[in-house]
């Protein structure tokens, strides 16, 4: 199962969905990281456009980490059966909790 966090890093849960300029992909199975996705480099000034080119690049994960998420984007993703988890915590501990909490062996 692929898991999005929205990270400076890819240590660390420390971006707002919105802002997030990439994401790093895992597989939430085995904590392995599997790539990074980035935005394009064309500023988009309206808010909406920059949170739709955010679920554009994950739309094939099923959970998205991140600090903050706003209510429109929140509500597209679980839409898009993908669910959100706000956490500002590190990338591994988040990953074992998923883990857990899907009870994937």
């Amino acid at each position: 199962m692929m898991v999005a966090v929205a990270s400076t890093d890819g240590k660390n849960i420390d971006l707002h969905f919105g802002d997030a300029e990439q994401f790093f992909i895992f597989d939430v199975k085995n904590s392995e990281f599997l790539e990074l996705r980035k935005k394009s480099n064309i500023r988009l000034e309206d808010h909406t456009d920059r949170w739709k080119e955010s679920t554009d690049l994950i739309n094939d994960c099923k959970v998205v980490l991140c600090k903050k998420i706003g209510k429109e984007p929140h509500i597209e993703l679980r839409k898009m059966g993908i669910k959100v988890i706000m956490l500002d915590c590190n990338v591994d501990d988040a990953l074992k909790e998923c883990h857990n909490h899907l009870n994937l062996s």
